[in-house]
């Protein structure tokens, strides 16, 4: 309110100092163009040029503002972004539907208008790359890297990752290894290459990394663990008898974290390392401890394919466990192996007959056909062939 009171005051002002000017009559100006004369006072004249200017400059300024941020200008601004964002949002949209010959097309040819380019181009490679055209994807990630160098880690990420999944492991481990060796994404696709690999114990040295950076959840860093370490184990259950393997399979358990040691599938790993490692007394007493705080089918099935010395107290167990799982298969299963290894013929195929008659499998079959052999019944061993092949048909026609 008091600048409207104070801009009307000055204006009253100035009117008031021009009609003073004007009424002193200290001069007159004459224009004169051919017959045309025009006679005004000096300060008329003045009064009229200043005017005029200011309405010029004022048109000038208007002029510029309508091709400039406020006007045509503006419009035709965002007209034109307007357009290559549609090729944009097309492109992804072909990108979403599997179109990527002409997905990759179109986001290449409008990157360098889109208000973002680093998508444009990063999709486009994606694009390509998944249209088998590798070499393409390369040649617009180079473009990302020389055009927009902020976004060189994000185009050096996507070529790892597209490398990864046409499985050129070495070219994509060679990049990955020039990058950050704590970026999430980096020890993410690490640990891909390293599984892909098989080089369990690559992946486990990284496993505390990984934890330290919160690259996967509780349950992803847990599976992760378990599959390195299965890894490592099964490497050495699969290896040749060489005269270290028992310390080498020592020295894998010592480095698996004690959280994750009594996580069924780890222990199935170790046990099977131990049996191959000629261990077997070892196995017994690892699973022994095992079962008492979780019982599991896998691991007493394991318990009963081990061959210790002295298998003696490895019976006593599992009868002392019969009491509590009576109908349990893998354990009638597991007593029935351990009677045939230590020559109980007749308590094997009676554990074995029990097996069959609870859950019907054709390695329970087969396990008896084996006892009947042995114990020279020729006969009863073909019938339990012939009844686990049977088995075998109707299970898989269902």
């Amino acid at each position: 309110m008091r600048q409207i009171l104070l801009i009307t005051l000055m204006a009253l002002l100035f009117g008031a100092a021009g009609i003073w000017l004007v009424q002193q009559d200290q001069g007159y100006l004459l224009i004169s163009l051919g017959t045309t004369s025009v006679e005004m006072s000096f300060w008329v004249g003045a009064i009229i040029y200043f005017v005029s200017c200011g309405i010029l400059v004022w048109l000038l300024l208007l002029v510029r503002w309508l091709l400039d941020a406020g006007g045509i200008g503006r419009w035709w601004r965002l007209r034109r972004s307007s357009r290559h964002s549609s090729k944009t949002a097309r492109g992804l949209l072909l990108f979403l539907g599997d179109d990527w010959q002409a997905s990759s097309q179109i986001l290449s040819q409008s990157a360098a208008n889109s208000s973002m380019p680093q998508v444009n181009l990063l999709f486009a490679a994606r694009a390509a790359a998944e249209n088998k055209q590798l070499d393409q994807s390369r040649q617009l990630l180079e473009r990302l890297k020389a055009e927009y160098p902020d976004a060189a880690l994000y185009a050096d990420l996507c070529l790892a990752e597209l490398l990864t999944e046409d499985l050129k492991l070495e070219e994509a481990l060679a990049i990955l290894g020039s990058l950050d060796q704590d970026h999430k994404m980096v020890l993410r696709l690490l640990s891909k290459v390293y599984r892909l690999q098989a080089d369990w114990r690559a992946l486990c040295a990284l496993i505390p990394t990984i934890k330290r950076q919160s690259v996967f959840d509780k349950e992803g860093l847990r599976n992760l663990q378990v599959e390195g370490y299965c890894g490592m184990l099964n490497k050495v259950a699969n290896g040749s008898q060489a005269t270290d393997q028992q310390k080498m399979l020592e020295d894998i358990w010592s480095t698996i974290p004690r959280a994750i040691r009594q996580v069924p599938e780890i222990l199935i790993a170790y046990t099977d390392a131990l049996m191959a490692v000629n261990c077997s007394d070892k196995g017994v007493l690892v699973l022994t401890k095992a079962l008492k705080n979780q019982w599991h089918g896998q691991l007493v099935e394991r318990f009963g394919n081990l061959q210790p010395k002295d298998s003696t107290k490895q019976l006593m167990l599992g009868e002392q466990w019969l009491e509590k799982h009576i109908e349990d298969p893998q354990l009638l299963m597991a007593l029935g192996r351990i009677c045939r290894h230590m020559g109980f013929l007749g308590k094997a195929r009676d554990y074995m007959t029990s097996t069959i008659a609870i859950q019907p499998t054709a390695e329970a079959y087969y396990e008896l056909s084996a006892v009947l052999s042995l114990m020279g019944d020729g006969k009863g061993s073909a019938d339990m062939q012939r009844r686990g092949l049977d088995f075998v048909i109707e299970s898989s026609g269902e």
